[in-house]
């Protein structure tokens, strides 16, 4: 009894630090001999109990991740490829392809390794069919799973044949080229989806007394928090309330009626807006932001930035106001 209730701890701490850390729960269920499946269930029931409250707060504020877009096509392609990689491996890690259970090792390694790298990711791929909130990093602890399989493949190399250790060096290879190069990436600032310090350092050089800040999307306002120094001494045209006021990322905004006043009398205006090819949120107060940007001002200048642009507006002068020129 005492092994399931540090069990039941651990996991409940886990959760409560990452709520997708509940997934991995699930994958253990698929390890678990029959006769531990009960009081695996009692041990569930009381972390999902424990952790349900901050569920619910995490549920309340879900519009926090709206960022969040839905699973490329490549996404799922890659992983479709990790996880035939694993049952490849899975193969491999066992004698004859199933691992040996014994009463100190009441379920092979297989059994674990393999549900914990595949089910945290493939599940919660299927919840963003409903609402998007996949993020790699989120289902991050599913490579130990891969890292188990490919230690038990290396560890059964000296009892193997001939033939299959050539065939497990070629799969140790392969898992190599494929993960290394990937390790390497993610480790890369260009693996963040916006460099906000990058961000930060542009709008303090650009930004001069009088002009206003605006952001295309509501969503990108997150992007001032790192470095509040830096926004706050300067002008955000829409906004009503700060994200600490509203008690949200996003702060609060003004109706569009008034951020339209403030654009029309501002006399240069950096916009903060997503890359090019990256869609833009089409609300109301967006569309009449881009509309009054093109009726009013002259696009100039185009800051780009992983994962984000500043574009520098004008007021556009017209025909009238060229022609007052004193001789």
């Amino acid at each position: 009894m005492v092994p399931w209730i540090v069990y039941g701890a651990l996991v409940l701490a886990a959760c409560i630090l990452h709520q997708f850390a509940a997934l991995a729960l699930i994958a253990h269920a698929f390890a678990l001999p029959t006769y531990a499946r009960r009081p695996w269930a009692c041990a569930a029931l009381l972390v999902a109990a424990g952790v349900a409250p901050l569920a619910a707060l995490g549920a309340a504020q879900s519009g926090q991740v709206a960022w969040i877009d839905g699973v490329t096509g490549g996404e799922y392609l890659s992983f479709a490829i990790l996880a035939a990689f694993a049952m490849v491996l899975s193969y491999f890690a066992s004698p004859g392809g199933a691992g040996k259970v014994s009463p100190e090792a009441p379920f092979s390694l297989r059994a674990i390794a393999l549900p914990l790298f595949i089910l945290p990711t493939a599940l919660l791929m299927l919840i963003s069919l409903y609402k998007p909130l996949y993020v790699e990093r989120y289902v991050l602890y599913g490579l130990v799973g891969l890292a188990l399989l490919l230690g038990a493949v290396l560890d059964r190399v000296p009892e193997l044949g001939r033939n299959l250790r050539v065939a497990t060096v070629i799969v140790v290879a392969l898992a190599i080229a494929l993960l290394v190069p990937e390790s390497l990436r993610l480790r890369a600032p260009e693996s963040r989806s916006d460099n906000v310090t990058d961000l930060a350092i542009n709008l303090s050089r650009e930004y001069a007394p009088g002009d206003g800040i605006l952001y295309l999307s509501v969503k990108r306002r997150a992007w001032s928090l790192a470095y509040p120094a830096v926004s706050r001494g300067m002008f955000d045209i829409a906004q009503e309330l700060t994200p600490a006021a509203s008690h949200d990322l996003y702060g609060t905004e003004l109706p569009s009626p008034q951020i339209r006043a403030r654009m029309r009398s501002s006399p240069r205006i950096l916009v903060v807006t997503e890359p090019v090819g990256h869609r833009i949120e089409s609300s109301g107060t967006e569309m009449m932001k881009e509309r009054v940007l093109a009726e009013y001002f002259t696009k100039g200048r185009t800051i780009r930035i992983n994962g984000a642009r500043v574009i520098i507006y004008e007021p556009r002068t017209t025909a009238t106001e060229a022609e007052l020129v004193v001789p």
